[in-house]
């Protein structure tokens, strides 16, 4: 799983528990709290009734009464139709004064057991709430019944049954509307866990990108170093340890090379002495063949470690030479092999050319063209090397080895071939800048 993944799957979780963590007690609380204005508006519907109706009640309950029982179904029956619900009235003793409905008989008495809620009001004198399920209407009823009083005595009682259906409705709106904001806080919460992965993600990659490439041989591979303390930190410490690899690698690169460079002229003076042994003829001469063989196969080594040397080095930079300098080195470093060979190596200059070349590549050239000059040209051998200039080229010559290259170029060493010829006459070997 990504590390994305794990980021918004812990904001979604997180959000998820805060939202329910708020939204199921406040629910709660929206739905009691309607509960309870609810039945506060029904017990106030039925205490402002009883007080109407009290004067009605005492009249229609005493043996003679002027107010005819007509008013109060009228009062009764406006009331109930108003809020749309039942509305009972009785008695002291329990018998039906008025009935919204119609149901109840006119005289039948109420307060039965089955009616606790009369007893409540009527020989108690308080007022009573209950709730009622009607298998009749199919909905749940909020039944509030209060005494009526009349001069400190209780006349009678008054019931309202209302439904409960319009404030379960209400208390789901109220819920869905919760159950949608908990859903946009969720979504917000997910949003801006994405909205901060993006950069943070972005550097991740960034810094695994640069991990692959330092693996793949890239080690000037480096990543940004901003982003939060951590990141920041980390890039901080990945860069100094590319950087501290590619200095030991650089280290270890420079050595094997100078090393492998710096083996070729010992290597060529053992050569040269171990052909003078050879030809002496005997079982030196046997011992110095074998040894020879064995010198090719380290020289072969040799090659081989600077190539390595130079496998993944990055191309040289091109420096203005002076050819005969470069070339007075080279004739310096070979003139004790000359010597030990019984050749004559000798240095003529003229002109003054320059070049633009890499001053190490460039000497490594000359040194290898000497030494196949001075390994396979014959004994007493005269090898004049040579400097000028001829139209647009530096010239290096001699009668064993000609060295062309354009002056004053911004091209940088690339290549060198060398072609050898001893067919009975002189060696030319020619290299190419």
């Amino acid at each position: 799983m990504s590390f994305r993944v794990r980021l918004l799957l812990a904001a979604f979780y997180l959000s998820t528990a805060v939202v329910l963590a708020l939204a199921i007690p406040l629910a709660l609380t929206v739905e009691r709290r309607a509960e309870a204005d609810y039945e506060t508006a029904v017990l106030g519907d039925a205490a402002i009734l009883a007080a109407r109706v009290s004067d009605l009640v005492v009249s229609a309950g005493a043996a003679t009464g002027s107010p005819s029982p007509a008013a109060l179904d009228r009062i009764v029956a406006e009331s109930a139709g108003a809020r749309e619900q039942r509305i009972v009235v009785t008695d002291s003793a329990g018998r039906v004064l008025a009935d919204s409905d119609g149901t109840a008989r006119s005289g039948a008495f109420y307060a039965t057991l089955e009616r606790p809620e009369f007893r409540a009001a009527l020989f108690q004198g308080r007022i009573d709430t209950r709730r009622r399920s009607s298998e009749t209407l199919g909905d749940d009823l909020l039944l509030v019944t209060v005494p009526v009083v009349d001069r400190g005595r209780v006349v009678g009682a008054v019931r309202l049954s209302a439904g409960t259906d319009a404030v379960a409705s209400a208390v789901r709106g109220s819920w869905l509307r919760l159950a949608l904001l908990g859903a946009v806080v969720i979504l917000a919460g997910v949003m801006v866990a994405w909205l901060l992965e993006l950069p943070l993600g972005r550097r991740i990659r960034r810094l695994a990108d640069a991990s692959t490439l330092l693996g793949q041989g890239e080690l000037g591979a480096r990543v940004p170093e901003e982003g939060p303390t951590e990141l920041r930190v980390l890039a901080e410490s990945f860069n100094q340890m590319a950087a501290d690899l590619e200095g030991s690698i650089d280290a270890q690169r420079e050595f094997v090379a100078n090393a492998s460079h710096q083996l070729r002229t010992p290597l060529t003076g053992l050569r040269l002495r171990l052909e003078a042994i050879k030809g002496e003829g005997g079982l030196g001469g046997e011992q110095a063949a074998k040894a020879e063989v064995e010198l090719d196969r380290l020289a072969a080594l040799v090659d081989d470690m600077l190539a390595l040397a130079r496998a993944n080095a990055p191309p040289a930079a091109a420096d203005p030479i002076d050819l005969e300098t470069l070339a007075r080195e080279a004739v310096g470093r070979r003139r004790q092999a000359a010597v030990a060979a019984s050749k004559h190596l000798e240095l003529r200059a003229g002109g003054a050319p320059r070049v633009r070349a890499n001053r190490e590549d460039l000497a490594h050239v000359l040194d290898n063209l000497l030494d196949n000059a001075l390994r396979y040209s014959p004994p007493g051998t005269k090898v004049r090397v040579e400097t000028d200039i001829d139209g647009d080229r530096a010239l290096l010559m001699s009668r064993t080895l000609a060295l062309a290259c354009r002056p004053r170029t911004d091209r940088a060493y690339s290549s060198a071939s060398t072609e050898v010829r001893a067919a009975g006459g002189p060696v030319t070997a020619r290299a190419s800048v």
